[in-house]
């Protein structure tokens, strides 16, 4: 359905929502800034062609993405099923890894720690990619599509058809394309791939071991342990584990292992801090020395 089809066909609905441009292109179909009759702005998106033919229960579909939190949802006569929510914060940040390549891990630890934030209790997302995860001017961490995974499986699309559909087979868990639901441990795995690839440029499993590739990229100063490249390093290694048995098994763990220190914080390393250790030895028995050579000189003359 063309844009101009799809206005017309809201307008038969008579759809409290106006349409304000001619829309642009959206990984699940064709994205629209509009506004509802009370003033409010949303973004109404328009399945593909591919992903609306895909559904075989429409009515579920628009029942599970209401229950969802979305502004609401619909069907054309035509059977063109879209959905309403508010614009989402921030940046894509998958559109700024196309702008500015990889992230340095002292910038992208506390991205990592408030995504994992913005997770926990919540329901499995299971569509976590560049593209969904989003960063406001404040640093927080928001995910858009949240519940569209089970609106789409309440609707008879599976999630690895989905996830095909959008290009986003890399971040769905082994045992997701397998056919097991989404849980706890597929959503790490997805945000491990989707930090792995911000943090080193390109995907895991890439035709060396991941741990290979993360080694030859973020070769470190010689403390990995306890800088924040080594933190997060060791964080997503395991997060993307492809047995989840081997993976962080909740979102707590993964967030402790991420730690707390400050952004850029880095704890000194032991040579280094042997070395302070000795220069401020050497420095006190400078000043003892000297102390005692002063002493010596005013009984000397006394």
């Amino acid at each position: 359905m063309s844009p101009d089809d799809f206005v017309l066909a809201l307008r038969a609905l008579d759809a409290p929502v106006f349409l304000d441009d001619q829309g642009m292109p959206s990984p699940i179909g064709v994205e629209f800034t509009a506004t509802t009759s009370d003033g409010r702005s949303v973004l109404v998106t328009q399945l593909s062609a591919a992903l609306n033919g895909a559904v075989t229960d429409p009515d579920a579909f628009v029942r599970a993405i209401e229950r969802s939190g979305y502004q609401g949802a619909g069907i054309t006569g035509s059977g063109q099923i879209y959905f309403l929510e508010l614009p989402p914060r921030g940046t894509a940040l998958g559109d700024r890894l196309a702008r500015t390549g990889p992230v340095a891990a002292a910038e992208l630890l506390p991205i990592a720690r408030s995504a994992v934030d913005a997770l926990a209790g919540l329901p499995p997302h299971g569509l976590i990619t560049p593209s969904t995860l989003r960063i406001a001017g404040d640093g927080i961490v928001a995910f858009r599509w949240p519940g569209l995974a089970q609106a789409f499986r309440a609707a008879g699309v599976d999630v690895a058809t989905l996830s095909r559909e959008l290009g986003a087979a890399l971040y769905l868990a082994p045992e997701v394309q397998r056919g097991a639901l989404p849980d706890a441990r597929t959503d790490i795995f997805a945000l491990g791939v989707t930090l792995y690839t911000a943090l080193t440029g390109r995907p895991p499993f890439g035709g060396r071991t991941t741990a290979t590739v993360m080694a030859v990229v973020l070769a470190d100063d010689g403390a990995p342990a306890t800088t924040d490249t080594g933190v997060l390093t060791s964080a997503l290694l395991r997060a993307i584990e492809q047995n989840p048995a081997d993976r962080w098994h909740d979102l707590g763990q993964f967030r402790d292992a991420l730690g707390t220190a400050p952004v850029g914080a880095r704890r000194t390393p032991p040579e280094r801090l042997a070395a302070t250790r000795r220069g401020c030895a050497g420095t006190a028995m400078l000043f003892l020395v000297g102390g005692l050579v002063l002493w010596a000189v005013s009984e000397y003359i006394s």
